[in-house]
């Protein structure tokens, strides 16, 4: 697989002035086409552009800047096609390739106070980048393709592949991950033409992988193993954020249709190569591609996921992560076997319990400071999940005292965050628990602390390059107390790993030894309780006694965002499979009756196929 070259990337803000356009035309294109290394050549306004932009959609044959110029000879080399327009609210979102050249790429988006793109000619290796001055006067300058695009420099990605990957240890899968979410634990016969991380949210990333595909069989002996691990590599590290990885087209499609500014795409091909990406083409359709690398010797689904995710991450805007002796990318800090996405993930190809991170710059020999997470959520406009853990919960525990990770997990979705968790022990308690990062290639380590009713601690567990925390054997005295899970850190900052970037899905498994099963959330029939929230994968659990000889109980959800899906049943929780009835559509209003219900307590399941909040949950006895 393959790393892509330096990038660096701005977000100029350009106005065209259709009065100058004529003129300053002749010189810009006059420069870039002698080839001069040329300070900014401005074009005129970005109003103008835009409208020349929308006559050359609707009129194919249209020349874009022929019609801001009329000077075939100055402007053929910059002429394009559009095959992707999207103007709406005043922002523009414009992808196509240059006229004649089936091997290159344009994109444009913005605002006509904020326009930026390129047009990338990969035979020619040239490329030209539109930005914008502070008066907002639009400009073209050719500038070198390693700034969009890396050099697909073969000579790298052997020397990497030969050194790195023979001995390569993949990540192995907690015992404790099991669906807590979507992209949560080992493939289990999914369709890989149709995966989703997070269904139903409006911003999409499209992993199309149909050119190694025969329908929903992986060509060249690939198993649906492989390309179900590739996908969730990506949905890992993207999972704080609320976007769909999907391998489904007609969910991107869909959500192009609607918002093209809120997707991107990448392209898997069936061809050897160095894979690579279009810097800051979130928004746009211009793709970027994934070569296959039979011969790399390292497994597709964790090789190409791996090299998806960085990818993908020069589309949403970052550049590489410099440093140390690994030059144009850092090659990670061995000692704890941490490096940055963006650097040479491949280094890190022999360590047990590498975790590869998103990164501001903090270690020493950093010289990108960029801010990774600010990039994706600010730049690009794409929103952190809910917290789903905002304000404590009470630890899950059967009558016997057992900590089962499917009902005890979590997300840290931000740096800094926290997620509280409260139990209470009766009389002398021993607690026994691990706690889990639960995605195949994820970014938390965890960190755990222990307080007790007066807040004073009591014991905390971060384990030294092995991203767990474990409590063996804790006695505890009678009291109430407080698990708090964080994203941990190592060593320093500057030679080690800060908790920037320690995010992801945790679940937790062990005993307490005389404790107190938290009580039930009881609903009161007809009475609607309100402000539920839950995240993607997980579930809430509420319960209602029902007396003898009623007619019917009617379980009911009510709300306006998310996918809520509902499940009861008789004396135990319900899951999806075991239930008295359910109600399971497209939205999170949600309604099942038990007829002729026996007496007894009725637990009400909700699941949050897609997360939801401001949810009113409702029982009513008839």
């Amino acid at each position: 697989m393959k790393k892509t070259s330096s990038h660096s990337h701005s977000h100029s803000h350009f106005v065209l002035r259709s009065g100058l356009l004529a003129a300053l035309l002749v010189s810009a294109v006059s420069a870039i086409a002698a080839d001069t290394p040329a300070a900014r050549q401005e074009i005129g306004s970005a109003d103008a552009l835009i409208r020349t932009l929308a006559n050359q959609h609707a009129n194919p044959n249209t020349r874009a800047l022929l019609s801001l110029n009329n000077n075939a000879a100055q402007t053929k080399h910059l002429d394009t096609d559009i095959t992707d327009y999207h103007f709406k609210d005043g922002i523009l979102s414009v992808s196509g390739k240059a006229r004649g050249s089936a091997n290159s790429s344009f994109y444009l988006k913005g605002s006509a106070k904020n326009l930026h793109g390129y047009l990338i000619k990969h035979d020619e290796k040239k490329a030209y980048e539109y930005s914008t001055d502070a008066k907002g006067i639009v400009s073209v300058t050719e500038v070198a393709i390693s700034k969009v695009i890396p050099d697909l420099d073969e000579r790298w990605l052997k020397a990497t592949t030969v050194n790195n990957l023979a001995g390569a240890i993949h990540p192995v899968y907690s015992p404790m991950a099991s669906r807590q979410a979507p992209h949560i634990g080992p493939y289990n016969n999914e369709d890989v033409t149709k995966l989703e991380s997070k269904p139903g949210s409006p911003w999409v990333f499209y992993l199309n992988h149909s050119a190694v595909m025969s329908g929903s069989t992986p060509l060249n002996g690939v198993t649906k193993e492989n390309m179900y691990r590739a996908w969730q590599i990506v949905a890992d590290q993207y999972s704080m954020y609320n976007i769909n990885i999907t391998t489904n087209p007609t969910v991107y499609n869909t959500a192009k249709s609607a918002n093209i500014l809120r997707t991107g795409v990448i392209n898997f091909v069936n061809q050897d190569g160095r894979s690579n990406a279009p810097l800051s083409a979130f928004g746009t359709t211009s793709a970027g591609t994934l070569y296959r690398n039979p011969a790399s010797g390292f497994d597709y689904g964790y090789g190409i996921g791996m090299t998806a995710a960085h990818e993908v991450g020069h589309q949403m805007g970052m550049n590489h992560d410099h440093g140390g002796t690994g030059g144009e990318y850092f090659e990670g800090i061995a000692a704890y076997q941490w490096g940055p996405i963006m650097g040479n993930y491949w280094m890190g190809a022999n360590w047990a319990a590498s975790r590869w991170t998103w990164s501001k710059g903090e270690y020493n020999t950093a010289t990108n400071f960029e801010d990774d997470l600010r990039i994706m959520n600010v730049n690009e406009s794409i929103p952190y999940v809910t917290d789903d853990n905002p304000s404590g919960k009470a630890l899950a525990l059967d009558a016997a005292g057992n900590i089962n990770p499917q009902t005890n997990f979590g997300q840290i979705e931000k740096t800094g965050d926290t997620d509280a968790f409260t139990f209470t022990v009766t009389g002398n308690g021993k607690l026994d628990l691990k706690i889990d990062p639960i995605e195949y290639f994820g970014m938390l380590d965890v960190d755990a602390k222990i307080y007790n009713a007066a807040g004073t601690l009591i014991s905390s567990s971060n384990k030294a390059v092995n991203r767990s925390a474990e409590f063996i054997g804790l006695n505890l005295s009678a009291g109430d107390y407080r698990l708090v899970i964080a994203g941990g850190a190592e060593g320093t900052p500057q030679n080690g790993f800060s908790n920037y970037s320690s995010l992801g899905y945790y679940a937790m498994k062990g005993t307490l030894v005389g404790s107190t099963p938290p009580a039930d959330v009881m609903l009161s029939s007809g009475v609607g309780l309100a402000n539920q929230s839950a995240a993607t994968g997980t579930w809430k659990y509420y319960a209602i006694d029902v007396p003898a000889g009623k007619t019917s109980v009617v379980f009911s959800l009510n709300g306006a965002n998310g996918d809520a899906d509902l499940y009861s049943q008789l004396s135990v929780k319900p899951t999806t499979a075991a239930y008295k009835c359910k109600s399971d559509g497209a939205t999170s209003v949600e309604t099942c009756t038990v007829n002729a219900p026996s007496a007894g307590r009725y637990y009400v399941g909700v699941y949050a196929y897609a997360a939801f909040s401001a949810l009113t949950v409702k029982a009513t006895i008839n």
